[in-house]
């Protein structure tokens, strides 16, 4: 770009829009004219440094803060008892825990893939419930072996160490219904199960306790959430959060008021856990934004994006800050957008430097 071009440039401040790669930076507005891009030795501004930084790209898709998992939760045994405790919905149980009591017998949580399904004594043949029931007992301190699949004379010890600490009566077995097997420690969503009523069938249905974000993504920007990937969060107030990216979708699915007549496009769901799931407090249902990382560049030499001046015959430039206090135009070459600030490149763009920024 010659001299007399640059002088003849039309200078603009950041509020147009730029569109580079289909990411949307802010729109640049009229600023004056080629006085305003070589006289400014002694005119007021606020000035920037070119700096070497890391660049992010972000595709913005809202989502819900809640807790993973959807599970149904029912009483075991045969019948004949009734309920005489329940827990409150929006409670937490853990291994170990009561969750209902049945004739005033405490009914705990353990966790594990499948249900009991026949009683765990002595002279039984071999199975992975026992191994699943020698487990549970290891985890809460009663069963000091590795668990396997027989049941033998520790198994029936740890039993009764068990039976004793929750106050029933020392038998060495565990009858079907005596514990309800569950994947996870638990949070309970809902209770079908009446006080005084029966206690088998449903009981209500539950969660995990871990917090999940779920975002329905359109599958046009489904190429940014890779499982694995660091996301953030904005949390309701504005602070965000780390996290990364659990699952992710392979069906699509139309939204229930999408007629077909060009309306939302079909999105799959996606799952993030938080890196810190404390930082979101007891917040269920909260609506949040999730900013997947689409691309992103290191060591590049960057400008807040209120730096960039258009020149009159195309293109970009920036005002350069010289040793005496005047300002130079430079035209740039424009890179990736992000973080507020834009790649540039050009022969007199260095680290370091100062550049003019509208204010």
């Amino acid at each position: 770009m010659t001299g007399k071009s640059m002088r003849a440039a039309v200078v603009v401040g950041a509020a147009a829009v730029l569109a580079a790669g289909g990411i949307t930076a802010a729109a640049l507005f009229s600023g004056g004219g080629p006085a305003a891009a070589n006289d400014n030795k002694n005119k007021p501004g606020a000035t920037s440094e070119i700096e070497k930084t890391t660049l992010v790209q972000q595709e913005k898709v809202d989502g819900k803060l809640g807790f993973g998992g959807t599970y149904d939760v029912s009483a075991g045994g045969s019948g004949g008892g009734i309920y005489t405790s329940l827990p409150k919905e929006g409670q937490v149980v853990k291994q170990g825990q009561q969750l209902y009591s049945v004739n005033d017998r405490t009914v705990p949580l353990w966790r594990g893939d499948v249900p009991l399904w026949r009683k765990i004594a002595s002279g039984m043949d071999k199975g992975s419930d026992i191994k699943l029931v020698e487990q549970n007992l290891r985890d809460l301190g009663f069963f000091k072996q590795t668990p396997d699949e027989k049941f033998n004379d520790a198994t029936a010890a740890a039993i009764k160490k068990w039976q004793k600490a929750l106050g029933a009566e020392q038998t060495g077995a565990i009858e079907v219904g005596d514990v309800v097997i569950m994947p996870s420690d638990i949070r309970v969503t809902k209770v079908d199960g009446a006080l005084g009523g029966p206690a088998q069938g449903k009981l209500g249905t539950a969660s995990s306790t871990d917090r999940v974000v779920t975002v329905d993504m359109p599958v046009t920007k489904q190429s940014v959430a890779k499982t694995g990937a660091k996301v953030e969060v904005a949390l309701p107030g504005g602070k965000r959060a780390p996290g990364r990216i659990t699952s992710v979708g392979t069906v699509a699915t139309k939204a229930e008021d999408d007629k077909g007549f060009g309306g939302s496009p079909p999105t799959v769901k996606v799952e993030v856990v938080l890196d810190d799931p404390s930082s979101v407090g007891t917040l269920d249902g909260a609506p949040v934004s999730v900013y997947f990382t689409s691309e992103s560049k290191e060591n590049v030499l960057a400008v807040p994006l209120n730096a960039l001046l258009r020149l009159s015959e195309g293109g970009y430039g920036v005002e350069l800050v010289q040793p005496d206090g005047s300002t130079k135009l430079v035209g740039v070459e424009l890179g990736l957008f992000g973080n507020g600030k834009v790649e540039v490149t050009g022969a007199e763009i260095r680290e370091g430097a100062k550049v003019k920024v509208a204010a």
